[in-house]
């Protein structure tokens, strides 16, 4: 962890548990959160035999909430700090939310770091774009960086009109030299390049509309700066193994569809993406599928979602996503049971390349009031090396967590 890095997530902690101390004597407040520990067994030796098979890491994960002026007037604080036993990338801190936000009876208004989920897709989530991705925290892309924005929303009777603005560019996190799920590169983080003359400081913007008509949600969406997603080929050597993230400026615009009918949720996502730099060529990617529920599964209390999607990218096979052309069947499995025990797990099929998949389990339940266990497993097999999914085919691992949560 870089010592600045380190510092903020130290006095962002003692801030939190400072004004937790005092929290019970603030009216309309909370504090609550969580602390994980967590091994990783990975089933292979890494490619160089020098990063380790075992992987253990703790996690913290601490909110508190503010109300005042009747609701009117809210602030957010979550820090989050994660301790790798092996990489020191992952050993990282950051702030998930600080930000104020006033509520007023058709608008919202928030200033300063935040997150915002945009998408309804499972196996990918084209049109999130806002936040960028901690790629150190698991392989899916599902954790998020906190992105220091000013938003406005607001809720009119057409629907609702989101306008942001992003002054600050969150680089996205990499696992470093003695970590796992690098895929044989070594990024140099230190060292990032922008097309962006302002570099981080280049100012974002996105707007979105969003509505509900009967059992349809649609979202539409237009990002313009600079893509969360970095490029490390283009500055890759391969004879050393090590690259620079390229951040290149994008313009994308974004749909996302949902359709409740009876059991049935029918789900789209699609992005155009265009670039400044001429020597990326503009595409258009979207993932198409559906869940269906199966409630009381066999007679007992158990619900079953059947999940389904495919997913396109115009690149084929010059993609930067495994997604390009690829088939996701899962099933996500409630028990309904007072611990709360869930299980979702899935199945990713190239169709280009039928011998690479990826097969992935998340099982989570409580086994106490303030104990939850986690299990998740992720199988990479895949014997075409142009394919991106190869150059995880050594790093199949099941992991294991117990988190408590406190308030």
């Amino acid at each position: 962890m870089r010592p600045g890095l380190f510092v903020v997530c130290c006095t962002s902690i003692l801030c939190v548990i400072s004004l937790a101390q005092t929290a019970p004597t603030l009216a309309n407040s909370s504090f609550d959160g969580s602390i994980e520990l967590e091994h990783r067994l990975f089933f292979d030796k890494s490619v160089d035999e020098q990063a380790a098979r075992g992987q253990s890491s703790a996690r913290l994960l601490m909110e508190y909430v503010k109300d005042w002026n009747s609701g009117d007037d809210q602030i957010v604080f979550e820090p989050f700090v994660r301790l790798d036993s092996d990489d020191s990338e992952r050993s990282h801190g950051d702030i998930r939310q600080f930000a104020y936000t006033h509520y007023g009876k058709k608008s919202e208004f928030t200033m300063g770091i935040s997150r915002v989920f945009w998408g309804v897709t499972e196996s990918q989530h084209l049109v999130d774009i806002v936040n960028q991705t901690d790629a150190v925290e698991n392989i899916d892309g599902e954790d998020k960086l906190g992105q220091p924005m000013m938003r406005y929303a607001y809720f009119s009777d057409v629907g609702t009109f989101d306008a942001f603005l992003l002054p600050y560019f969150r680089e996205r996190t990499f696992v470093g030299a003695d970590g796992r799920l690098n895929g044989g590169l070594l990024v140099d983080t230190d060292n990032p390049v922008f097309e962006s003359s302002s570099e981080q400081s280049n100012l974002d913007h996105a707007l979105r509309y969003s509505n509900t008509w009967g059992d349809w949600g649609v979202g539409l969406s237009w990002f313009s700066g600079t893509s969360r997603e970095a490029d490390l080929l283009r500055l890759a050597d391969f004879a050393t193994g090590r690259t620079q993230p390229y951040y290149p400026q994008i313009d994308q615009l974004g749909a996302d569809v949902q359709l409740t009918t009876g059991a049935w949720l029918l789900k789209f996502e699609g992005v155009q993406r265009n670039f400044d730099d001429t020597t990326y060529a503009d595409y258009a990617a979207a993932t198409l599928g559906f869940e269906y529920t199966l409630v009381g599964l066999f007679g007992s209390v158990y619900d079953l979602g059947l999940l389904g999607e495919y997913s396109w990218d115009e690149r084929n096979e010059m993609a930067s996503s495994v997604f390009q052309d690829d088939l996701f069947v899962g099933g996500r499995l409630l028990l309904n049971d007072v611990n709360d025990s869930q299980v979702l797990f899935g199945l990713i099929n190239d169709l280009d390349n039928s011998d690479s998949r990826s097969i992935f389990l998340e099982a989570s339940s409580r086994i106490a009031s303030s104990f939850t266990v986690n299990i998740e497993l992720r199988y990479f097999d895949s014997d075409t090396p142009a394919d991106p999914l190869f150059r995880f085919k050594d790093d199949s691992f099941i992991q294991i967590g117990v988190a408590y949560f406190f308030d």
